[in-house]
């Protein structure tokens, strides 16, 4: 059972006490913290290696009239962060093609036959947002077309040691290739590669999303020349910015925080109509629009389209000015959406059914079947991996022999670190810490569990056992209305800022129902004795689905969340009973 441990409580006030057990100690660090800043919290994008280059290319294609691909990943960090910088640069008068490849049919990142497409379109330059630092062998090709690639990435950049090819040796202009070959680590030949995960960068915060890179190169374009741009108008494309960043596992902390809330206050001044026509199918008042909203109903509808084969679906929304069309894109990705929800189920009950049969012992668990289709197995690797709290490895296939899949894990150790420690047995693989892709041939997929199993106890992964929770405080229910409005002053939280957990003590469970569509989430009041019963919800849970299970009429230990509901009353979110 899951181990939980009480933090002392050192001061009255709850939002200084959790600043407080954050580390936030100092009372200018918590007015900083409590009040980001644009100008302050953004770093200096010249600290990022090659952004100088980078800068000038653009500008110099702007001013030969020059036309640029935009190229960006899939998902919800690179279309929101591919619509952005498209906006921006024919906002200062380039022309733009945006091409973002098709899941099933390219796969991720760059490849030969796109590249062709778009250079037969006139293109010159190309720009990645949230893929590049890997693609060796996919920039040679475009380098020997003669098109010049920027790439604005974040994920890691691989040792020498683990690169497949080396094209990157016959490279020989600008730092890039000086970069590679001084240092332990292998970038691909393009003209620049911007990726605050590079070993010699110098910028002092490496968590940045794609988009937010991307963001990067926008401020460093304007530094140089505004193009008759106001100042500050840059700051209303945040919006794609805050959604890429609260999405895609990217620590709440330092520049970050910055964008997630400078996004939101944008998204909630609702300027965009496909954004508008979605959150107005979905009942969400964009006026109170939360990190939850985004992480939990926007992302995964953004996410669906490429997952179920029309990534252009969520970039046409998310550019649509017109409110007729942006209605019918907003329907459009929600019954995507529902087809996702219902594949998605579909796998992870494959899965079980077969782990019940044959339970997996070791450290990593690695699964897969030619059936499963390889675009929704990042989310059902979630699921299976918050189950059996192990890295957990999914392969499918579509179409053609390549086996394709998705890894998860639960921070104890690096998936990035695990393929590369694994060996050859991966023809492709990339990704963050905590989530990544993989491709492999048929003939060696089933080395991949030994394989895997042998890296993980090469690297020592010694947060293989779950660390303790940490619950912040006990809380009185009396205390509940209160601290859900304080905790906005903290908000947005995610990933590195995660949201503060409390106790209730010996709360009675007044009554308990089933709510949803198909009854799949629980609702119990709960009470004190002394005030009104509050209402405390879990999602996708029974009264069994606890440490101790729930009965009406008994008395409990909640542990959970305070928040506020759609109509902007408090509630706890469970997240375990005691």
């Amino acid at each position: 059972m899951k181990q939980y441990r009480v933090r002392v409580r050192e001061h009255d006030e709850l939002v200084v006490d959790l600043l407080h057990a954050r580390g936030i100690v100092e009372k200018h660090d918590q007015e900083k913290f409590l009040e980001p800043d644009f100008l302050r919290d953004s770093h200096d994008p010249f600290l990022l290696p090659d952004m100088e280059r980078a800068v000038e290319r653009v500008i110099a294609a702007q001013k030969n009239n020059e036309k640029v691909c935009v190229w960006s990943d899939y998902d919800c960090d690179g279309i929101p962060g591919g619509v952005m910088l498209s906006q921006f640069l024919r906002g200062i008068g380039l022309t733009v093609v945006h091409y973002i490849p098709h899941r099933h049919k390219e796969g991720y990142g760059l490849n030969e036959e796109g590249i062709d497409e778009v250079i037969s379109q006139g293109v010159t330059l190309f720009i990645t947002i949230d893929l590049g630092t890997t693609e060796h062998e996919a920039i040679a090709f475009a380098k020997q077309k003669g098109i010049d690639v920027i790439v604005t990435d974040h994920h890691e950049v691989l040792a020498s040691s683990y690169a497949t090819s080396d094209p990157i040796a016959s490279y020989t202009g600008g730092s890039v290739s000086s970069a590679a070959h001084d240092s332990a680590f292998s970038l691909p030949p393009a003209f620049a590669v911007l990726n605050p995960k590079r070993p010699d960068s110098k910028y002092p915060f490496d968590g940045l999303c794609g988009a937010g890179v991307a963001w990067k190169l926008v401020q460093g374009i304007l530094a140089r020349n505004r193009f008759g741009m106001a100042e500050g108008q840059e700051k209303w494309l945040l919006d794609l910015v805050g959604i890429a960043t609260l999405s895609d596992m990217v620590p709440l902390v330092n520049e970050n925080r910055m964008l997630a809330h400078f996004g939101l206050r944008v998204l909630r001044r609702n300027r965009r109509a496909g954004l508008s026509s979605l959150l107005s199918l979905l009942r969400i008042n964009p006026k109170t629009l939360t990190e939850d909203d985004i992480g939990f109903m926007v992302a995964p509808r953004i996410n669906a389209a490429s997952r179920m084969d029309k990534p252009s679906t969520a970039a046409r929304l998310l550019s649509s000015e017109n409110a007729e069309e942006a209605g019918g894109l907003a329907r459009e990705l929600n019954h995507i959406n529902d087809e996702r929800k219902g594949v998605v189920a579909s796998i992870v009950k494959d899965a079980n059914h077969r782990l019940k049969e044959n339970p997996i012992e070791g450290p990593v668990l690695v699964m897969g079947s030619p059936k499963w289709r390889p675009g929704v197995l990042g989310l059902v690797a979630n699921k299976l991996m918050e189950v059996h709290q192990k890295p957990v490895f999914l392969w499918g296939r579509e179409g053609g022999e390549t086996i394709k899949g998705s890894c998860r894990s639960g921070g104890g150790v690096s998936v990035v670190d695990l393929m590369a420690a694994a060996g050859n047995v991966f023809e492709q693989f990339g990704g963050h810490h905590a989530s990544g892709g993989f491709t492999v041939v048929e003939a060696r997929v089933h080395e991949l569990s030994g394989r895997l199993t042998a890296a993980y106890e090469t690297i020592q992964a010694s947060a293989a056992a779950a660390a303790d929770t940490v619950i912040e405080r006990e809380l009185a229910l009396s205390e509940v209305p209160f601290a859900s409005r304080s905790l906005l002053r903290l908000a947005p939280f995610g990933t590195g800022f995660e949201k503060p957990l409390f106790i209730f003590p010996r709360v009675s469970v007044s009554s308990m129902r089933s709510f949803g569509k198909t009854g799949d989430h629980l609702e119990i009041m709960i009470g004190d004795g002394f005030d009104a019963p509050i209402s405390a919800v879990s999602f996708f849970a029974t009264p069994d689905s606890f440490s101790k299970p729930l009965t009406q009429g008994s008395r409990a230990d909640i542990v959970g969340h305070v928040e506020l509901d759609w109509r902007g009353r408090p509630r706890v979110r469970i997240v375990d009973v005691l």
